[in-house]
């Protein structure tokens, strides 16, 4: 009776140790920037209906999108009609509205991944906003790390560093300043250095 209840425990906590394990293999901190510089497209779309599963891809979901603007990248936009995601391993799902996504070319439309952009437009600030339509694009000569606790303070001349769990960073972007470096701004405004790196 012990041996079975012993057992029991231990299946128990490694279903708990999967479960956390697979969460935190779903968990993705980059910063809206290095989504928006690392993908092949981003695009300003309305997700107008579900259109679901693809007959060839079968784990592949699919979305009727209206694209409204492409915000990088060069592909025929007129060719933009779908978002395909993989809902089973990490991937996302839409509802109706507007959104800010990423992703790489496939067939009529984009592929959307778990690391790749899937943001509302109308749950993000308007410096967020501007940063997707215009200031993103110049910063893709910088790099942008991770960091958790202090100090926070880049290594190098390219890069800015960012606590993932501070959500004012969204709204900031890394940008090349006048002297080479690179430097969080918020909107046209430098972030001063000893704001970011903390001792």
């Amino acid at each position: 009776m012990m041996d079975i209840t012993l057992v029991g425990v231990v299946l128990i906590f490694l279903s708990v140790g999967l479960n956390i394990q697979t969460a935190e293999s779903c968990h993705c901190a980059l910063h809206p920037q290095d989504q928006f510089c690392t993908s092949e497209i981003v695009i300003l779309a309305d997700v107008t209906r579900k259109g679901g599963s693809v007959k060839d891809k079968k784990k592949l979901y699919r979305y009727k999108i209206q694209l409204i603007k492409v915000l990088k990248g060069f592909i025929n936009a007129k060719r933009i009609k779908y978002v395909y995601t993989d809902p089973s391993s990490c991937g996302i799902t839409l509802d109706q509205g507007r959104y800010v996504l990423s992703g790489y070319q496939f067939k009529y439309g984009i592929e959307v991944e778990m690391c790749d952009l899937a943001e509302r437009w109308d749950h993000l600030s308007l410096a967020e906003q501007e940063n997707f339509k215009h200031t993103y694009k110049m910063g893709c000569d910088c790099t942008i790390s991770t960091c958790s606790g202090s100090p926070c303070c880049p290594q190098s001349e390219n890069e800015c560093k960012w606590d993932a769990k501070s959500p004012h960073y969204l709204a900031y972007a890394c940008l090349k300043d006048n002297d080479g470096y690179c430097s969080w701004y918020w909107q046209s405004s430098r972030i001063e250095e000893d704001e970011m790196c903390m001792e």
